[in-house]
């Protein structure tokens, strides 16, 4: 999900231009500084040489904080480059095959068909945070490590989700189990393989691994939101939010899938060492960027590209997603989310050019930023910016404070005033969520199947849209109804492998074909 702001008042910086450049794309950063949409750090590169370092908004709302070039943030998803860096670092030196059987090396593994290379491709049918809700629940004060992965995996019921390399399904848990294997082939700590063998010969160092125990950093960028996107405009902290505990606390110290903390500078040197060869040989990571394969032989691809807007599709190799536009050309990164947090790193194949993007607020703007800056670096024009404020919000408060009809009037009374307002469909699907999962005012599940249903009205060719209607309806005791939202949304896309296994259980049969 991705969530939207507007700000208030926030002090906000001037980019930093690192050497002179075409006036648009500095036009187009002295305008985004202006106009005061992004809280965060975007580094923007071409052959390697950064053209602009620009930072805005605060890193700590509540002590009004600047976000500067120095700001640390959390990589999120972008550590999964890094940790499959590390993982064929060891394969190279003969440690391992990435099509030897896991439990070859983590025999208390207790699935023995998934391989090394399952995993680094998001294909191993393992589950994901759920994993730990049972733990969790009958302890709520635990902290998660890497320590309580195995355990619990041999403890859970419900087996895999699909057997290994039919599917792809994006899963946690398998860069979690690729740092033990790291630890275990190594004989290191993974903290310190990759301060070894990644961060010091990139020269990354303001890059660590961070623990909750450690001591506090004043230079990290604090993920911050809306406690109610949609119909609440203060940010706080992340951590300070009581509902997102379970991924703010109990899932805060598991490492391989995230919690790399870095600077746009440091990432920037990873992408030069990694692309010069002083991390893997040439032919490493040509193989770590070949599209994933599944069993019947397709190469997976999603339609929907990873934070960018705009034509193309993605695919994942070892690690990297991979992305394959018309205009572009081809390019490899990752992109990666936590509740008040989104980072996207971009290295353009073709044209060798870089992208790193921080929002420490995960504002539905960013990916809108990100691809302005690969337009302009190949003097294409970049998307307008969007000066209008949101018809969910206005919505979505009106709905909040004076009810469904009043709501449904406000709605159709602006929607036409295309200058004034902007309507977002990852914004509605929010508000939708919000109000089912995280209010508790009377009448709040209420709203947000009312949310839904004009939803299916507004985004009629929405898969999504039709998948996450038919999740509250079931949860609202509605089966039929939401049998029928799935059926449409498998028929729009036919690939919702999540919204298949949904109305599998629905009608009580083993598939939906």
């Amino acid at each position: 999900m991705k969530l939207h702001f507007l700000f208030l008042c926030v002090l906000w910086l001037c980019p930093v231009l690192l050497k002179a450049q075409p006036k648009p794309i500095t036009a187009y950063f002295d305008e985004l500084g202006r106009s005061r949409q992004h809280n965060g750090n975007i580094l923007v590169a071409d052959n390697g040489h950064p053209i602009i370092n620009f930072s805005a908004g605060y890193a700590d709302f509540r002590t009004q904080t600047p976000n500067t070039s120095s700001s640390r943030f959390n990589l999120a998803s972008i550590s999964k480059v890094i940790t499959a860096t590390a993982i064929l670092q060891l394969r190279d030196k003969g440690r391992f095959s990435i099509d030897d059987a896991l439990v070859r090396y983590l025999p208390d593994f207790p699935y023995k068909d998934i391989r090394i290379r399952h995993l680094l491709t998001h294909t191993s049918g393992l589950p994901d945070l759920e994993l730990f809700e049972d733990l969790v629940k009958r302890f709520p004060d635990t902290v998660i490590t890497n320590s309580d992965v195995l355990p619990q995996l041999r403890k859970w019921q419900r087996g895999l989700y699909f057997k290994p390399g039919d599917e792809f399904r994006y899963c946690n848990t398998e860069y979690n189990l690729l740092a033990l294997l790291v630890e275990k082939v190594s004989g290191m700590p993974f903290p310190i393989y990759l301060k070894k063998y990644i961060f010091g010969p990139a020269g990354m160092k303001d890059t660590y691994i961070t623990m909750r125990n450690q001591k506090n950093d004043g230079l990290v960028a604090q993920p911050q939101m809306k406690p109610h996107p949609g119909y609440d405009s203060t940010f706080v902290a992340v951590d300070s939010i009581s509902r997102f505990r379970y991924l703010t606390y109990n899932n805060s110290c598991t490492t391989g899938q995230s919690n790399v903390m870095s600077t746009t500078a440091d990432m920037m040197k990873f992408d030069r060492a990694y692309f010069k060869g002083k991390l893997l040989e040439a032919s490493t990571m040509q193989e770590a960027m070949t599209p994933v394969k599944l069993n019947n032989g397709n190469v997976y691809y999603d339609r929907r590209m990873d934070t960018m807007d705009g034509e193309g599709k993605m695919t994942y190799g070892l690690g990297w997603e991979i992305f394959e536009q018309s205009v572009f050309g081809r390019s490899v990164g990752h992109g990666g989310f936590k509740f008040g947090l989104a980072t996207f790193y971009l290295h353009n194949l073709t044209k060798n050019q870089t992208i790193i993007g921080f929002d420490n607020t995960a504002g539905s703007e960013f990916g809108r930023f990100i691809t302005s800056s690969l337009s302009l670096l190949n003097n294409k024009p970049p998307m307008v910016f969007r000066t209008s404020q949101s018809l969910v919000t206005l919505y979505g408060t009106a709905l909040v404070k004076q009810g469904t009809d009043h709501a449904a009037a406000v709605f159709q009374a602006n929607k036409a005033d295309r200058i004034a307002y902007y309507l977002n469909e990852g914004e509605m699907n929010d508000l939708g969520y919000n109000l089912f999962y995280m209010s508790s005012f009377p009448g709040h599940r209420e709203m947000a199947l009312e949310v839904f249903k004009l939803a299916t009205f507004i985004f009629p060719e929405s898969y999504n849209t039709y998948d996450s209607y038919g999740q509250l309806l079931n949860e609202s005791s509605k089966k039929d109804d939401a049998i029928l939202m799935y059926k449409k949304s498998i028929e729009l896309n036919p690939g919702n492998e999540d919204g298949k296994r949904a109305l599998s259980q629905l009608l009580g049969l083993k598939d939906v074909k």
